[in-house]
């Protein structure tokens, strides 16, 4: 999963998470699920009171575009509150 910041005009920025898994694995029953891409995104617009979009693109997938510089904070909210990814397959550019 990356993680980048991109600078739109004067102070503004785009924070952008792309290689998000589409399917996740059960532990136990070893079922796959497939992600809800739309919970997760009105978690973080609610969570860091901002606006953002899902974007489908072909060779990245769902691509998470949320307003403002919050890379750490997705981090550890995709970490912390999701356990889709863990710590060691989350990369943080530009910081």
């Amino acid at each position: 999963v990356h993680i980048r910041m991109q600078q739109r005009n004067g102070r503004k920025s785009w924070t952008i998470v792309t290689g998000m898994p589409n399917e996740v694995k059960l532990p136990k029953s070893g079922r796959t699920l497939e992600v809800d891409f739309d919970k997760i995104l009105r978690s973080l617009k609610k969570t860091f009171k901002t606006n953002g979009l899902l974007i489908h693109n072909e060779d990245h997938g769902m691509i998470i575009q949320l307003q403002g510089d919050i890379r750490k904070d997705i981090a550890t909210f995709l970490i912390e509150h999701t356990a889709l990814v863990t710590k060691d397959t989350v990369m943080i550019h530009g910081s």
